[in-house]
């Protein structure tokens, strides 16, 4: 009985070990979304649901502001390897004090693969006239055993950490 005890566990641990460095695994990336603040030279916050003259462009294409309920209606569906990333542009997000009251709003673009490879600039167009470039750069994707890869940003070409990004002195005309 105890032989066949240990059989059975030798069993399931190498089936357990064999299906942790099994070909195929999947490993999905999580996508990427930018946030963007803007505040005036008085430290108001400029950003809200309808901010005409406000574009982004990435890859070529160019978003304008849509209301945060636009993630209903997703422009383009961008397969990764187990979780679909979504891309609903840019969009203003209401941000609630602790009685549910909109006491601001930030723009939020993506949702970016995060498992291509990509060296990319995301342009911003203020209502100002002015423009700020934000840089995104993903490479080195590894699996198994050491799941990683490289992320770096940077905006109007300074190193940036994370992907919240935070304008000051911005107007809307």
């Amino acid at each position: 009985m105890k032989k066949l005890f240990y059989a059975i566990a030798l069993a399931a641990g190498l089936l357990g070990a064999a299906s942790c460095v099994a070909p195929g695994l999947i490993v999905d990336w999580t996508p990427v979304n930018i946030t963007i603040e803007a505040y005036d030279a008085e430290g108001n916050s400029i950003v809200s649901e309808d901010m005409p003259g406000m574009t982004l462009t990435f890859k070529g294409e160019e978003y304008t502001v849509k209301p945060w309920d636009y993630w209903n209606q997703p422009q383009e569906e961008v397969q990764t390897k187990a979780y679909a990333a979504i891309m609903a542009g840019l969009r203003a997000m209401p941000i609630n004090d602790e009685q549910g009251a909109v006491v601001k709003y930030v723009l939020q673009f993506g949702e970016i693969d995060g498992a291509e490879d990509m060296d990319e600039d995301i342009l911003l167009h203020w209502p100002d006239g002015s423009e700020d470039t934000i840089h995104y750069h993903c490479s080195n994707h590894r699996n198994w055993p050491t799941i990683d890869c490289t992320r770096k940003w940077k905006l109007n070409g300074k190193k940036h950490d994370g992907s919240v990004f935070v304008f000051h002195g911005k107007s809307l005309k």
